[in-house]
């Protein structure tokens, strides 16, 4: 097997890493796309209520309101089309209207919450996994913060802060948004199951995974993350109440952070808030609610149904979009660089210790073990090893856990790491064995394609419903605003 010199592979696999982040940047933007269809009905209706309001102070000229009804035609001559019907539309500008408003929204959430998750910090992610500083009294943590120090001087970084999470796991991580302020978390299992070199070998991988800049990284990826989270909780708001807290905290927490007086545990409550979001149950509303009177009973058929049929399944339709764009599209550009980013760890470690059997065995032994830490599926990228993703946990692998193929496999990583002068026996597969490896037997392959088709078609029904059923209320919105402001029947 030819042998490579670990800076050689730094090389190789920092170009990698900058082609990947390049190509990751449109994807960024893109990931507003799925939520156009949703946000650009709201705002067309917004336009339209105030466009009639402010007729009734400053009249309009007939030219205005026919741009007006240009907007209220917009989404039935796009459902037309939709159905095969020939549509006098312009559909150039119909695009910017209906792409506009998601990727406008997109980048104008994403600032605030980086800004929220840098004066967070590392809290945010400590508070979600319980850990605590080391005993000096028990040999091997001690043995931990010392070599952890050693790794820090010879990388040339500042020391990590060290904690332990009280878990027979055996697994460890990274975490923090800069080089600054890293914490390395290690399991009591990490400290039992794995010989001295082993442990000295992982910690060399996250103090120059650390170096590297890869924190840096995975909190773009956590804030795109959370930002799709505060997107559907802006939909979700006028449901669920939970949603409605978080966003009014977010909008206070962002206010502060425009006066400068934002404080850290305002923004980790926010922060922790967007890791934990998952999809609430529209029939919880409808299922609580009471109607005690003839009132009630009103409201119920003339605003909760209707909100129940538009909302409610926009705003499936809108986590179905951001879950399956972070699956196909997001995803993979993502799950590419951070394996490369993966790879220049070791070869980082290997260049620290010099000793890239013990970073294999470190590995294998990872490999075998029980490595789940249950507070940390939202970001269990972090973590140097995990548990694969199943209909049994899956309900769990919100946030970074959506985002698959981001680990190195096993048996290729000790490979790799032959390459780069592990001894180590190693089974030598062919190509065909590799790709059945990575990808699964056909038969999983094609239950897996079978079933991100049954996602896909899922997902298109619900945009699709959900535009037939805002193209009928904005027609019926503009027809009942035709009625308020009788200038809107004669648009030139």
């Amino acid at each position: 097997m030819t042998r490579r010199h670990f800076a050689d592979e730094q090389r190789r696999n920092r170009r990698q890493s900058r082609r990947f982040s390049i190509v990751a940047i449109p994807a960024v933007v893109a990931a507003g796309v799925p939520l156009c269809i949703i946000v650009s009905p709201l705002i067309f209706a917004f336009l339209l209520v105030t466009a009639t309001i402010w007729d009734l102070f400053a009249p309009l000229s007939p030219g205005q309101w026919a741009e007006l009804a240009r907007i209220a035609d917009a989404l039935p001559d796009l459902w037309d089309a939709v159905r095969g019907r020939s549509s006098d539309a312009a559909w150039g500008p119909l695009a910017a209207l209906l792409l506009a408003p998601g990727v406008a929204v997109m980048l104008f959430a994403w600032p605030f919450v980086r800004h929220l998750s840098r004066v967070a910090g590392a809290g945010s992610l400590l508070e979600r996994i319980p850990s605590r500083l080391p005993d000096r009294s028990v040999l091997a943590e001690q043995q931990l913060a010392n070599a952890v120090q050693e790794m820090a001087v010879a990388a040339g970084v500042p020391v990590p802060a060290v904690r332990i999470i009280d878990s027979p796991a055996v697994n460890m991580a990274a975490i923090g948004l800069t080089t600054g302020d890293a914490t390395i978390l290690a399991t009591e299992g990490f400290l039992t199951e794995l010989d001295r070199d082993e442990r000295q070998a992982m910690i060399a991988h996250f103090v120059g995974s650390v170096g590297n800049g890869d924190l840096e990284i995975a909190a773009i990826i956590l804030s795109i993350i959370e930002t799709w989270a505060l997107v559907t909780a802006l939909f979700e708001a006028v449901l669920y109440r939970h949603q409605r807290r978080l966003v009014r905290d977010f909008a206070a927490a962002s206010v502060h952070a425009l006066r400068g007086t934002l404080r850290p545990p305002e923004a980790r409550a926010v922060v922790d808030r967007l890791l934990g979001s998952t999809m609430p149950d529209p029939m919880e509303v409808a299922e609580s609610f009471q109607p005690e009177n003839l009132w009630g009973v009103l409201f119920g058929l003339f605003v909760l149904i209707p909100v129940l049929a538009t909302l409610g399944i926009a705003s499936i339709a809108a986590r179905t979009a951001s879950s399956l764009f972070t699956v196909v599209g997001f995803g993979p550009w993502i799950a590419a660089m951070w394996r490369a980013r993966r790879r220049l760890a070791d070869a980082t470690a290997v260049q620290l210790t010099r000793n890239p059997t013990a970073l294999a065995g470190a590995i294998r032994k990872l490999g075998a073990a029980n490595v789940e830490v249950r507070e940390a599926w939202a970001v269990n990228f972090l973590f140097a090893a995990w548990v694969p993703i199943t209909a049994e946990n899956a309900e769990r692998a919100h946030g970074g856990g959506e985002i698959v193929g981001m680990r190195l496999e096993t048996e290729p990583r000790l490979e790799h790491l032959v390459t780069l002068g592990a001894f180590l026996d190693t089974e030598k597969l062919s190509w065909r064995a590799r790709l059945r490896r990575s990808v699964g037997t056909p038969e999983e392959v094609a239950k897996a394609i079978g079933w991100g088709m049954v996602a896909l078609a899922a997902c298109i029904a619900l945009l699709l419903a959900s535009l037939a059923l805002t193209a009928w209320l904005l027609g019926l919105l503009w027809g009942l605003l035709q009625w308020v402001a009788p200038r809107a029947r004669q648009p030139s």
